[in-house]
């Protein structure tokens, strides 16, 4: 199975999954935990900007910035690029479609994540939220 396929496949999962979590909501829930719409946790402890320091090939201390919405839009930062990006979040796995600046190309691809407090491991780095 190629990483296009593969894509398309988890993509497909995750919104038979949003699409039963939304159709077992009901219009009495008047009590929103969540913050930002009640989607739930798993969008919405996502939600914000995340940061790192990391070190380039050189030796240079750099910085990483990703920036999640609520609408489901992004951006990313370093020091050599910026990109933008729509991703879907679900169980574990964010769905991303993200097109840097220097090119028309939109790669798509399949991160795993995970939060703890305000510490997110993103494909096995750690930010820091801002």
């Amino acid at each position: 199975m190629n990483r296009k396929n593969l894509f398309q496949l988890m993509a497909i999962l995750m919104v038979a999954m949003l699409s039963i979590g939304f159709a077992s909501c009901g219009g009495d829930d008047d009590d929103d935990d969540y913050g930002n719409g009640g989607s739930g946790t798993t969008t919405n402890t996502l939600v914000g900007t995340w940061s790192r320091d990391y070190y380039t090939g050189d030796g240079t201390k750099s910085k990483e910035i990703y920036t999640f919405n609520s609408s489901g839009s992004g951006t990313y930062k370093n020091a050599y690029q910026t990109a933008s990006f729509t991703y879907v979040a679900a169980s574990g796995y964010i769905a991303v479609k993200i097109r840097y600046s220097d090119s028309s190309t939109i790669i798509e691809d399949v991160w795993s994540y995970s939060i703890s407090g305000k510490t997110l491991y993103l494909n096995g780095n750690q930010y820091t939220k801002q």
